[in-house]
């Protein structure tokens, strides 16, 4: 993967990812942060021309697709993510679920749902605001026949960057310019908030800034198109759902088709082979870790006893499955590709 990491992560406010990940200067974060095991590739190359891969199911009564975004690709797990855990226990649970130990790619899914008022969308993707490796939501939504202008409504899990870049230009302008843009109003209100609390985020200063002007130049960008919602019903087929503490305002949502439920999770879960078995670990970026905590347990308590069909933003794609409980954790189990 050939890309400027300085000047990607400087557009997208997130250079403390690339720092924090790499352990390193911003000279070393602009070398290639996603080095394949043993040399050999383990992605297709980030720069190539490809159709982004699509899942299609059935949501009861209602056509569903997951588009693959793209991926983000760090050399390690800490200290980025689960800054609690010792290395070995991170070397073991990877092993188990037969990953290397030395590097990290998550997934980023955007489920796209066809109603009888129109095409909805569960987060934009990255958009611009990323390289290469992301951004495929547009060239997804073309594949399967659906303009811009066809989508009626994108329901935000929360405002960070890979989740919101996606909707506007590179001159940050609205993609889906007939689109309701939904959102938690907490969320929304705390990151457009003259002094926003990110004492509980655990990067530098400089790179909570950085990232807090990214969100607010997106969120800006869309401002007319903002419809902010308290938790509950909001159309027949989506209910908002409180699940703060990656951020504030982070919100699940409730999509049913029919008899058909699914729970769309976003930030919940990043790391499934780590925060499944241990859901008390974190990661940098979570604005209160401790309520971060209290609503992943809740989760995974509550689905697992529900049979809850899951779709996570991070997940390995597509991001669709259950949890179980397993022994004094859980365990993700992805829903096959045909049931």
């Amino acid at each position: 993967m050939n890309i400027d990491r300085r000047t990607f992560f400087q557009r997208t406010g997130l250079t403390g990812l690339s720092l924090l990940a790499l352990g390193s200067s911003p000279e070393r974060a602009a070398a290639d942060p996603d080095p394949a095991p043993e040399g050999k590739g383990a992605h297709p190359a980030a720069d190539s021309v490809m159709d982004p891969e699509i899942f299609q199911f059935r949501l009861g009564d209602l056509e569903a697709f997951i588009v693959h975004d793209g991926f983000l690709g760090l050399p390690s797990v800490q200290p980025t993510f689960v800054p609690e855990a010792k290395p070995a226990e991170i070397e073991e649970l990877f092993k188990r679920q037969f990953l290397p130990p030395n590097r990290v790619a998550l997934s980023l899914n955007v489920l796209i749902v066809k109603t009888k008022s129109g095409v909805i969308l569960f987060d934009s993707g990255a958009g611009h605001a990323f390289g290469p490796s992301m951004g495929h939501l547009l060239r997804g939504l073309a594949k399967l026949g659906i303009k811009p202008g066809d989508v009626k409504a994108i329901f935000v899990t929360h405002a960070h960057a890979d989740h919101i870049g996606g909707l506007v230009s590179e001159s940050n302008e609205p993609v889906f310019g007939a689109a309701r843009i939904v959102a938690a109003r907490k969320e929304v209100e705390f990151w457009t908030s003259s002094d926003p609390d990110l004492s509980g985020v655990r990067t530098p200063l400089e790179t909570k800034t950085q990232s807090l002007r990214a969100i607010q130049k997106f969120l800006g960008g869309v401002k007319g198109n903002l419809d902010l919602r308290e938790p509950g019903r909001i159309s027949p087929e989506v209910e908002l759902v409180a699940s703060p503490g990656h951020t504030p305002g982070h919100s699940g949502f409730r999509v049913s088709g029919g008899e058909e439920t699914l729970l769309v999770i976003g930030d919940s879960v990043h790391l499934y082979a780590l925060q499944f078995p241990h859901p008390e670990w974190t990661m940098a970026y979570d604005v209160h870790p401790d309520q971060a905590i209290i609503t992943r347990r809740k989760l995974f308590e509550q689905a697992s006893a529900e049979r809850t069909l899951l779709m996570g933003y991070h997940l390995p794609f597509p991001g669709v499955g259950h949890v179980k409980t397993d022994g004094p954790g859980y365990i993700w189990v992805p829903r096959p590709w045909v049931v």
